[in-house]
């Protein structure tokens, strides 16, 4: 579009929906440049110029709705609405470089900088890129709930999970990355808005795509995930196989996947699903459930998806 169309329609301080080539991106009016018009995100307050000739339409007043949701942090981290349930779950795991934005580090395996990796492994992440778009992965389940508490507090939603009642992970008293345990239960209040990992239930409804494959999407392996046949021993960047009717990417293979539901009371092990890199046909099948993982160790095969209730 024209920056003549843009700013005869909109005013400074409107609520914009903005459809452009990469997606639906929000917020509000903050400035009329020369080639872009710049909104800031209402709940975060960060900004994003977007050029005028990138723009294909827009709907003033109206936010986008859950099925085009975005992660303000990182606009790349796409949320999509599962039909018929109040809830948004990511379309790819979390990436690498959404991880980092949060945590301030980047404790993955497969980076270009792990001089532990092979001459071939470093190929092949290398000839794909800096690897910030691949799933991250060597994180606990407890590095991932303080992940997702953060994500939330930053993004102004109410965090799900709790430790002694203290929503704020900064009290916890734990340091993210130490393969050591949260010192006390995490609790979950499923009716809050902030970012979690789905259940076992809501993870395979999601892999499902409200179809009957063997896999999510279809039932060629190879078409929807990177697995022990065609990976090279190495995870890949997300959304580069098939997604499923959902929309939803990675579902098996590349890296298994965290989720709520614990192996026992105490919760030192917890469920993963969907499959991994070096995964065979059987465990790519995303009915198949993962082994039970011990909670505060890093696996270099585990990443997560986040889930958000929306209502």
């Amino acid at each position: 579009m024209e920056r003549t169309e843009v700013e005869n329609g909109l005013n400074l301080g409107d609520l914009v929906s903005v459809k452009t080539k990469d997606g639906f991106f929000a917020g509000k009016v903050e400035d009329f440049g020369e080639s872009s018009i710049k909104l800031s995100n209402p709940k975060n307050g960060l900004c994003k110029r977007i050029a005028y000739d990138y723009i294909m339409e827009y709907d003033v007043g109206r936010l986008p709705s859950a099925d085009m949701a975005r992660i303000g942090l990182d606009t790349e981290s796409r949320m999509v609405a599962i039909p018929g349930k109040d809830y948004v779950v990511g379309a790819t795991p979390v990436t690498q470089r959404l991880y980092e934005k949060v945590m301030g580090e980047n404790p993955s395996y497969f980076q270009t900088a792990n001089k532990e990796l092979d001459e071939a492994m470093q190929c092949i992440l290398t000839r794909e890129g800096d690897t910030q778009n691949n799933p991250v992965e060597n994180v606990s389940w407890y590095d991932v709930v303080y992940f997702c508490n953060k994500l939330s507090i930053l993004e102004g939603f109410t965090p799900a999970y709790s430790v002694d009642g203290e929503r704020d992970p900064q009290y916890w008293g734990y340091k993210p990355h130490q393969k050591e345990p949260i010192g006390s239960k995490v609790c979950c209040d499923f009716s809050c808005n902030g970012y979690r990992l789905p259940t076992n239930d809501e993870w395979e409804d999601a892999a499902a795509g409200g179809e009957d494959y063997l896999f999510p999407g279809c039932d060629s392996m190879d078409e929807v995930s990177w697995n022990g046949e065609n990976s090279n021993g190495v995870t890949h960047p997300v959304a580069t196989k098939m997604a499923n009717a959902y929309g939803l990417y990675d579902m098996s293979g590349n890296v298994c996947e965290w989720v709520w539901d614990s192996e026992d009371e105490i919760g030192s092990s917890h469920d993963n699903r969907g499959g991994c890199y070096s995964s065979s046909e059987d465990g790519c099948i995303f009915r198949t459930w993962g082994d039970g993982a011990a909670s505060a160790f890093r696996y270099k095969n585990i990443g997560f998806r986040l889930l958000r209730k929306v209502c």
